[in-house]
């Protein structure tokens, strides 16, 4: 019998998934970023930083050898073929250690709830492995001014980079629950106590 509950979060860059998986933390719950395994798929001699450099060109790397994000970012996300080439690099990684990670926790706890964070869940596949899924949403303009705020991006990166991901409908026609990021701080832990309580049968700080 399976001892550990996989929430899978999802959704457009922008919408609030670290809101909603910070509480998920609050909450107990064990947490698998896929943006920070992604960040270290491309850390300074790896083999998916090699390989993104023979796909997009060596100026990604800075002088150093390491990645140059910004370059990288103006790449990869500027047609979804891009983005496409540079997720077939990271992706296969991302999800071994995934999965590395999600057997480390349910042989370490009991009945752990594990929170997998991924953008890019759906596309991926990684869904798979998950109980459910949470797609999360927010207003474009909403979105638009998180990310040039939080990634210190022009507007025409910005817009760039929505650009080339799914629209909601994507999202929210393969989940399980939805949550609208945009919306206030206590109706989002709200919809996430109802979430858990919902997938617990009514128990809360448990994980």
């Amino acid at each position: 019998m399976r001892n550990y509950t996989i929430i899978g979060v999802t959704g457009p860059t922008g919408a609030g998934k670290s809101t909603i998986t910070n509480y998920f933390k609050q909450k107990g719950c064990y947490i698998i970023d896929a943006d920070l395994l992604g960040k270290q798929a491309m850390e300074k001699g790896s083999l998916c930083l090699k390989q993104a450099g023979a796909v997009f060109g060596k100026d990604i790397l800075n002088s150093d050898g390491t990645l140059n994000r910004q370059v990288l970012a103006k790449k990869a996300f500027s047609t979804a073929e891009n983005t496409g080439l540079l997720n077939s690099i990271t992706h296969p990684w991302i999800c071994m250690q995934t999965i590395k990670r999600a057997d480390e926790i349910r042989n370490s706890a009991e009945n752990p709830v594990i929170v997998f964070d991924a953008a890019v869940l759906l596309e991926s596949h990684m869904d798979i492995i998950c109980d459910y899924v949470l797609a999360v949403v927010a207003p474009l303009q909403v979105r638009k001014s998180r990310i040039m705020k939080r990634d210190n991006l022009t507007e025409e990166n910005a817009n760039i980079r929505i650009k080339a991901q799914q629209q909601d409908l994507f999202y929210t026609t393969a989940a399980d629950f939805v949550i609208d990021g945009s919306g206030q701080l206590e109706d989002i832990h709200s919809s996430v106590d109802n979430i858990l309580a919902k997938i617990t049968g009514g128990g809360l700080d448990y994980c």
